[in-house]
């Protein structure tokens, strides 16, 4: 199990503080930004006797906004029975890769990419197979032959991160087609994580991997983390169609009990009435 290459640069960074030096703090993604108000009122504002196990997919009140605010961004046709909410995105991402891979199988993703995945990759015993981007066009998704070239036999997966971190690059609609069809060939999952769309300073419009009509491959990753300063309430999610890989992360879902009953709470509050919110940390609605 690898360092996080993130988190182990801290110890170093306050060593250099205690030191007198200054410190940019580049390595964890920690907002500066306050989370929504409705998020903190209905924190503070809880009272509940008891703190109980919510469902091991989450609360229904929290899916069924959920996919309200899916809707806004063209993502068609989610019930609230197509979502399962996990303890933050990593959770989601971990129980995704247990639910589609068995130890051995294969993934590609794009590099530069986030550090952990590889890092949930080696506890689900995957073998990550990589396709490099560039900063001189931009860090746009690398071509179809470059993914080709890395596909065997035991490739079940790609991974996408869209919008990306690191890089911040939005994958055009071009290219998230050419990605489909690759996808479909040779009947792969495609797993994007999309947390980070609110967060497009781009031209290029963001295009989620649930409105490419291809229902059973898809798999989106999403979290409450970023767009609303509230990492550490833990709480994400995963969207798929795909009724078979549905009842075996609940599987998983079911032995880890339930996701954050807190964390929750305040994240169906934060989700209506926040445009204003999302509006002021980068966030692209046609309509507010």
């Amino acid at each position: 199990m690898p360092s996080s290459p993130i988190r182990k640069l801290a110890p170093l960074a306050n060593e250099a503080k205690r030191a007198g030096v200054k410190v940019y703090h580049l390595n964890i993604g920690q907002p500066d930004l306050p989370a929504p108000q409705k998020g903190l009122d209905a924190l503070k504002s809880i009272d509940r006797k008891t703190l109980e196990y919510s469902p091991s997919e989450g609360f229904i009140g929290l899916r069924e906004k959920l996919v309200g605010y899916y809707a806004k961004f063209g993502i068609k046709d989610i019930a609230p029975e197509n979502i399962i909410v996990t303890a933050g995105g990593s959770e989601a991402i971990l129980l995704t890769f247990l639910a589609c891979m068995n130890p051995g199988d294969e993934m590609i993703m794009v590099e530069p990419g986030y550090a952990n995945y590889i890092s949930f990759a080696v506890t689900a015993g995957i073998v990550v197979r990589t396709v490099t981007s560039y900063i001189e066009d931009g860090f746009k998704l690398p071509p179809m032959e470059a993914f080709e070239d890395v596909i065997t036999p035991k490739t079940r997966a790609i991974l996408l991160c869209n919008p990306g971190n690191p890089t911040g690059a939005v994958y055009s609609p071009e290219d998230l087609q050419k990605i489909k069809e690759l996808v479909i060939k040779h009947d792969l999952y495609l797993i994007s994580d999309e947390v980070y769309r609110e967060f497009v300073y781009t031209e290029e419009p963001y295009v989620s991997v649930m409105s490419l009509g291809i229902p059973d491959n898809a798999i989106l990753i999403d979290s409450v983390s970023k767009r609303y300063s509230e990492c550490g309430i833990r709480i994400g999610m995963i969207v798929t169609h795909n009724r078979l890989v549905y009842d075996t992360i609940m599987k998983y879902c079911q032995a880890r009990l339930s996701p954050p009953l807190l964390g929750q709470i305040v994240a169906e509050a934060s989700i209506e009435g926040t445009e204003v919110f999302l509006l002021n940390t980068g966030h692209q609605l046609s309509s507010p």
